[in-house]
């Protein structure tokens, strides 16, 4: 059998999410991912995974899908190396249709209008591919509203968009609220 998770040898006392000293959000800069960002990636989103806030994502998916995502760094307040402190991705199912994912902004950075931003940056990139549509699957609905989705009925959606949840763990119980924004 193939394990699921590589374990974290030696590091059970380090928290998963590292404090940053971010002194002025609005001076981080959102740009695409590279492949040394996928660590602290994975740590971010499975840190709010263990909540059950979001999905869990692991480095062999978030290398795959490298070229989806955007995030931001800022300097870990133990030593100064840069650490991921948003992330989240654009998915391009179809020629008219992309899905915003893995929309996570570290604790220390939330309630400051970053998200929205980050999430502004992921449909600036919608637009740049000349997609008129973008939803998200949420349980922060209210969150998204703010950034100008609209709630919609799961059932509207193209089979497209089943193929893929149906490769997700919740996919026979879904709590995740559907939210859609025209462009």
């Amino acid at each position: 059998m193939m394990p699921i998770a590589v374990p974290r040898v030696g590091v059970e006392d380090k928290p998963l999410v590292q404090d940053v000293r971010v002194e002025d959000l609005s001076a981080l800069v959102i740009r695409s991912a590279t492949v040394r960002d996928v660590h602290g990636m994975s740590a971010l989103i499975n840190h709010y995974a263990s909540s059950n806030v979001m999905l869990a994502r692991g480095p062999q998916y978030l290398y795959q899908h490298i070229q989806d995502y955007m995030v931001a760094t800022a300097p870990s307040a133990d030593d100064g190396q840069e650490v991921v402190v948003a992330c989240g991705a654009v998915h391009v199912l179809w020629e008219d249709l992309a899905e915003i994912r893995s929309v996570a902004v570290h604790p220390l950075c939330q309630a400051q209008g970053f998200g929205k931003r980050l999430v502004a940056a992921l449909v600036g990139r919608c637009r740049d591919l000349g997609l008129p549509r973008v939803f998200a699957f949420t349980l922060a609905a209210p969150f998204f509203s703010k950034c100008g989705f609209s709630e919609f009925k799961r059932d509207d959606m193209p089979a497209i968009v089943w193929v893929e949840c149906s490769k997700c763990p919740k996919f026979y119980c879904c709590d995740e609220i559907g939210m859609i924004l025209e462009l």
